[in-house]
């Protein structure tokens, strides 16, 4: 997650994040198209062996709803957070903007 702080202060490498996004975006599309993976690229990828399936959290905002398309309820999750300025009052989640109200004190419910 990247954080704004103030105007111009950001915590994070956005610039590495995007490059990571954009070869996602990449492969993603190849995929799409019936491309796969060459041996060659599969060559170099890390085994993982044995290897079974996880799950993470991932940071996502919780809050009273006003005026979302889609999600219903007084209360809704967000998708995960990718930026956020709690000084400027935003977030932007994998599917959009917020505009951020009061902040919850730690264990206050919305």
């Amino acid at each position: 997650m990247t954080i704004i702080v103030g105007r111009r202060h950001i915590v994070g490498d956005v610039a590495g994040l995007v490059a990571r996004l954009e070869a996602l975006v990449t492969d993603l599309e190849r995929l799409a198209t019936g491309d796969r993976p060459s041996i060659a690229e599969l060559a170099r990828a890390p085994l993982l062996d044995p290897v079974g399936f996880g799950t993470r959290e991932l940071p996502c905002l919780v809050g009273g709803n006003q005026g979302h398309p889609f999600l219903t309820g007084p209360v809704i999750k967000t998708s995960d957070v990718w930026a956020l300025s709690l000084d400027l009052g935003w977030a932007r989640t994998l599917s959009r903007y917020y505009r951020l109200g009061r902040v919850l004190a730690p264990g206050e419910r919305p």
